[in-house]
């Protein structure tokens, strides 16, 4: 068991382009799942629950507390196809700080770095509205998290590079 270390690479008020550096980031993995793909977001009032749940029938919810007793819900659901995570993203952002994660998937081996392949630590993450992988506060910018193994700071710095995109943060303690 053990927890990833998530290193911000982008942040941006441009929805489209955090989506769209997660799309070339998921091309430098060896390997994805896109079935390991799923959305989820926080519903701190009734308001915010019906509005998510409208434009994501088939999502799931956890009540925090009663259902009901305070409005807090965790709402989720699977992505399977980019554009589907596109459009469920860009959905429920303007309802909400939500993010969308990527967790079945290899990072590549580095060899250079002394590097191997990395499957258990691997994830990739747009967090929309958030600085901070757990959405916890509001910003007017999304962030594109990659997640890694703590202490792998280089590999994190070496994906970004492929895409041209450069860490731009310290690493926060991931999940």
């Amino acid at each position: 068991m053990g927890n990833t270390h998530a290193w911000p690479v982008l942040r941006t008020t441009d929805l489209t382009e955090a989506l769209t550096l997660a799309e070339r980031l998921l091309s430098v993995a060896s390997w994805y799942d896109p079935d390991g793909c799923y959305l989820d977001a926080w519903a701190h009032d009734d308001d915010q629950l019906r509005r998510l749940t409208e434009a994501a029938p088939e999502a799931a919810v956890d009540w925090y507390g009663e259902a009901g007793d305070d409005g807090r819900a965790s709402v989720s659901r699977p992505a399977t196809t980019l554009s589907q995570a596109r459009e469920a993203l860009r959905s429920w952002t303007v309802v909400t700080r939500c993010y969308i994660l990527w967790h079945n998937m290899t990072w590549p081996a580095v060899p250079e770095l002394g590097l191997d392949e990395e499957y258990k630590y691997a994830e990739l993450q747009v967090a929309s509205n958030s600085h901070t992988i757990h959405c916890e506060e509001w910003a007017p910018e999304h962030t594109v998290f990659i997640h890694a193994r703590p202490g792998h700071d280089e590999r994190a710095a070496w994906l970004a590079a492929q895409v041209d995109a450069e860490v731009v943060g310290p690493p926060e303690f991931g999940w």
